[in-house]
């Protein structure tokens, strides 16, 4: 290869790889405390337990969740109390995402996590709703379950960055 050449595919392929770096998504990846589950994140979460009312029982909810590039990523779970419950509560969260947006969802695909639970409700979401003020919003989620302990990780933003869903989704693993 001549000087010449070696330069340009040199250029071209440095300016690819800084063409695929974000200075707003600085990605990590973290093990959320208590989930047995990691994932990449574009930012450092905070993390909230909540009390919520599942298929029928209080649970409490734990969430990591961080904003980055314009979107909010996070990762929650709880523990259902059985494997039959865990079926109903991915059900419920599926619907109260859409209901939470003021859309209807649109199923992507299946979600395939490495060591959780095989479910056909093991999905991957999207939905368009409005914010109060009545802007734009979307959103795409995963829902999987590993036993009784159920997943739901979401990315929800003005504009969802593509790449940054996949890399999100993609990188959440249970142990």
């Amino acid at each position: 290869m001549s000087l010449p050449a070696f330069c340009v595919w040199f250029t071209t392929f440095g300016l690819a790889l800084l063409a695929g770096c974000s200075p707003a998504l600085d990605w990590r990846e973290l093990t959320v405390e208590g989930s047995g589950a990691s994932a990449l994140f574009p930012c450092r979460p905070e993390n909230r337990v909540r009390r919520v009312n599942l298929a029928g029982t209080a649970v409490q909810m734990h969430l990591a969740s961080c904003s980055a590039g314009g979107s909010n990523f996070a990762l929650s779970h709880l523990d259902a109390g059985d494997v039959v419950k865990a079926g109903q509560v991915l059900q419920q969260l599926q619907s109260l995402t859409a209901a939470n947006l003021g859309g209807t969802p649109i199923v992507i695909g299946p979600c395939n996590v490495p060591g959780m639970t095989p479910s056909p409700l093991a999905r991957r979401l999207a939905v368009k709703g409005k914010r109060d003020d009545g802007a734009t919003l979307e959103a795409e989620a995963i829902y999987f379950s590993r036993g009784s302990v159920v997943y739901q990780a979401t990315l929800v933003g003005g504009h969802l960055d593509r790449d940054a869903a996949d890399t999100f989704f993609a990188s959440i693993k249970t142990e």
